[in-house]
């Protein structure tokens, strides 16, 4: 039997990564990040004119990313591209997909995905004080983001795109140990 990919998407801010690694960790599982490949990938530098000009997916070349996924679908053991560990085919394999099925490079290996959503100010917030933690900006950098956001950038925070090439759709507001259960019992239901 070859292995599934189960793709876990939504916008910026939902707990993709969180609730990737925990599915991952708690099934034992291999699983995959998106923003592990973006050193060794090229897309869209300015996301608001992307999205303004259409949302081509296709603009992102996630090559590797894709040879990887192919690879692992075949029941072939691979090296990760950016990290060079030896990746091994599971029965599932978990992959932080933040476009979803609407990715055409990645997107056609997605055997069952999964899609993160909460209300645009939680994503917004959970964006803001991941980055502002991490990097530690000053004041007038959060100021500039917000008015950003408000002038710009709110759009790239829709969703429907994604959510409408889901298979199950979970409340990012739930605890990851209750995103985990639902994806069980979906698993168990179509699988």
């Amino acid at each position: 039997m070859k292995p599934n990919v189960i793709g876990i998407s939504g916008v910026t801010g939902v707990g993709k990564t969180t609730l990737t690694d925990a599915l991952a960790k708690d099934l034992k599982l291999t699983m995959l990040r998106w923003d592990d490949f973006d050193d060794i990938s090229i897309g869209p530098t300015d996301y608001v004119d992307w999205y303004r000009r259409g949302r081509n997916y296709g603009e992102w070349d996630y090559q590797a990313l894709a040879d990887t996924l192919k690879s692992l679908k075949a029941k072939q053991s691979v090296l990760h591209p950016a990290f060079n560990h030896l990746l091994q085919p599971t029965k599932y394999i978990i992959f932080d997909a933040p476009l979803g099925r609407c990715h055409p490079q990645t997107g056609k290996f997605i055997d069952i995905c999964v899609h993160i959503e909460v209300p645009l100010d939680i994503s917004l917030c959970r964006r803001l004080l991941r980055d502002f933690r991490e990097n530690k900006k000053a004041k007038e950098e959060l100021l500039a983001e917000l008015e950003y956001y408000l002038s710009h950038s709110r759009p790239l925070f829709f969703d429907d795109d994604l959510k409408g090439n889901a298979d199950l759709v979970i409340d990012g507001m739930l605890s990851t140990e209750e995103q985990i259960k639902r994806i069980k019992e979906y698993l168990n239901e179509v699988c």
